[in-house]
């Protein structure tokens, strides 16, 4: 397995994977600021047109010190000026240009920059970093608690603070570049998964951030480093566990509970490993008729259960076995790792750490939700010839979860102590040829701009590299991706289709279908499922709040594929090709309207939706957009440990993108 790489100045190689996390989450944080209008409506903020500022410039030493430093402005360049003073002696300055997925767009090395006029006629002038910024922002929101609360600003500032560090750690490691599609599956999409994880959530400014985590753990844990994590194991009472194998009610799993069946370590462990399991557990007097053992994340075992379990473990209820056994890898999401043999079976466990806002555990409610989900998806191809050829999904229905006497399944520690074991279809993990792309892998190349898996996609396929081959390979990235997504929202249902949940299945160098994994967030319009003769999965909710599960509208549930599988997940794998290989954005822009166009036609769809799909994607002046700090800043769910979420607005990608090119002719 690959290991972390060091430079031969660890210093110098350390400043400047800092100095590269600055520039990357400084660029992320005003994108995201200026997305969700925190510039907008202030009497102290400006946006001033080209004209506008070189007047200004002209005037004012500290701004034409500015203006300097900003170099070369794109053509249609406007520049933010944001008064700290009523004199303006002292004042912020930014510049961006228009863009499509949102008005305007900041690059991080034109910098931003606070500028001074000190009383001795002499400027001052300071390139801002992403907390500084902050500080800026939390104060000039400092009268409107509406937007901003004082914990939620403390709890951001951190978080940038972590996010910068622990970027700053990834990023001294050297990412997989080349030659990973030549290796064997199991090898490949560990390197793939690898990969995606010095992006992760692609333009969430605080993505990186494992708060709780010390560097070693960082560096022992995380995908980018790739070391072996060996599994802890925690004996548990049969009759405080639920489990997914089997259909029946939580009151009846409490009365078979003493009649044994499959566990963990049956599927996950080789014989000598589950030998040893076993000797641990007689040493203790621990029957396997009693005791179920389940797997725990070593972090999680050491750090969160002696807390979250004080009383069951004092009890004898949970008893914390001396045992390590399981070598597996972290994956880019990092609650899921991969055997270290290869396997088709990855395991899911829960880490009560927080990340992008809320805590990472694994509730027995998700579970079930989980399998619910992916039983009607199962349904859902047997409805589509298509779709059972084309989508193949991850079996997610065998799980443990702990849950105590009064069986609340909405308790806090339970969900700290549970095991999802992830099938992969052998049909691909078996096959000589196939490889698993998770579609984030197709977002990141390194700093010195190599790497790009579309590079080796190219080679594999015999293709020049040049624009042309590109926009062949993104069409063919895309057009399956959009049609399966349309085949599904037909019937009534949308997966939670993000990068990382989305893997192409590419075998000698063709797209041939979509594997979908993490089933637990598969979004529902009813009305729909039923019409296609498919029922309500009857989710487990938790009663008197809010979820995003079912949708009164069709347009409701599609706004998850505008925000998840084209804002995040298309517009990332687009973004970092006009990056890598400077092709115009709005030339990739109109391919993936093409591929649009083209999904709706192969998935054959109705014509009543159809004409949803028309109008959200090509008709409607404004989008949804998935809001990522105003929610940080404010958080509103009332539900303990889970991610913060906020709905705004964007303009419509396709009609901005329209504009540009009629003003360019």
């Amino acid at each position: 397995m690959t290991t972390e790489h060091k430079g031969p100045d660890s210093r110098a190689h350390s400043k400047e994977a800092a100095d590269e996390a600055d520039c990357r989450v400084m660029e992320d944080l005003v994108n995201a600021l200026l997305a969700e209008t925190f510039f907008d409506e202030h009497d102290e903020v400006n946006l001033l047109s080209q004209t506008e500022w070189e007047f200004m410039v002209r005037g004012h030493m500290g701004l034409a010190a500015a203006d300097r430093q900003f170099g070369s402005l794109h053509p249609k360049a406007s520049v933010y000026c944001w008064r700290l003073d009523d004199y303006h002696e002292a004042m912020i300055v930014f510049p961006v240009h228009p863009a499509i997925l949102q008005p305007y767009r900041f690059e991080a090395s034109a910098g931003m920059y606070e500028v001074r006029i000190e009383e001795n006629h002499t400027v001052y002038l300071k390139k801002l970093d992403p907390l500084e910024l902050m500080r800026h922002i939390v104060h000039l929101y400092g009268k409107d608690p509406a937007a901003i609360d004082a914990g939620g600003a403390n709890r951001f500032m951190n978080m940038l603070d972590q996010t910068l560090l622990q970027m700053s750690w990834s990023l001294e490691n050297k990412q997989p570049s080349a030659g990973i599609l030549g290796l064997p599956s199991a090898a490949s999409l560990l390197e793939l998964e690898r990969k995606a994880a010095f992006r992760d959530r692609p333009f969430h400014p605080v993505s990186k951030v494992k708060l709780g985590w010390t560097q070693e753990d960082y560096r022992n844990y995380t995908a980018e480093f790739a070391r072996p994590i060996q599994l802890n194991w925690m004996a548990v009472k049969r009759r405080h566990l639920v489990s997914g194998l089997d259909e029946h009610s939580i009151e009846d799993q409490y009365k078979q509970a003493e009649t044994g069946g499959l566990a963990p370590a049956d599927l996950l462990l080789a014989e000598d490993q589950k030998a040893g399991i076993r000797e641990e557990m007689d040493r203790r007097g621990l029957s396997t008729e009693e005791f179920v053992p389940v797997p725990v994340h070593p972090w999680q075992m050491s750090t969160v259960l002696p807390g979250q379990l004080q009383e069951e473990i004092g009890k004898g209820i949970c008893i914390p076995l001396n045992v390590e056994a399981g070598t597996f890898y972290a994956t880019s999401s990092l609650r899921s790792l991969m055997p270290a043999n290869g396997g088709q079976l990855h395991v899911k466990l829960p880490l009560g750490m927080h990340s992008l806002g809320g805590l990472r555990y694994l509730s027995a409610i998700k579970l079930m939700n989980g399998q619910r989900a992916e039983r009607l998806m199962r349904q859902a191809l047997e409805r589509d010839p298509v779709l059972k050829k084309r989508l193949l999904l991850c079996d997610e229905t065998v799980w443990w979860a702990y849950l105590p006497e009064n069986r609340d399944l909405f308790a806090d520690p339970p969900r700290h102590l549970s095991a999802m074991i992830r099938q992969y279809p052998p049909e691909i993990t078996d096959h000589e040829h196939v490889r698993l792309v998770p579609m984030s892998s197709l977002t990141v190349f390194d700093r010195d701009r190599k790497g790009h898996l579309f590079d080796e996609w190219l080679r594999m396929t015999g293709l020049e590299v040049n624009e042309s081959s590109v926009l062949r390979l993104f069409k063919e990235a895309l057009l399956p991706y959009f049609e399966i997504c349309f085949r599904l929202f037909r019937l009534g249902m949308m997966p939670e289709v993000h990068g990382q949940n989305s893997i192409l299945i590419l075998n000698r160098g063709k797209i041939e279908g979509l594997l979908l994994r993490d089933h637990d967030a598969l979004r529902l319009h009813v009305p729909w499922l039923n019409a296609n003769g498919l029922e309500d999965p009857e989710y487990r909710l938790r009663p008197g709040h809010p979820n995003s599960l079912y949708h009164d509208t069709p347009h409701q549930l599609f706004s998850f594929f505008q925000m998840l599988g084209i804002q995040v997940n298309s517009y990332a794998i687009l973004d970092s090709l006009s990056r890598y290989y400077g092709i115009k954005e709005e030339r990739l822009w109109i391919e993936l309207q093409e591929c649009l166009n083209l999904a709706m036609i192969e998935a054959n769809v109705p014509d009543e939706v159809r004409c949803v799909l028309e109008e959200c994607l090509f008709a409607r002046e404004r989008w949804p957009w998935k809001q990522i700090i105003r929610p940080l800043l404010k958080p509103n769910s009332r539900v303990p440990g889970s991610m913060p979420f906020g709905l705004g607005e964007a303009p419509n990608p396709f009609k901005v993108c329209a504009g540009a090119i009629e003003t360019s002719v």
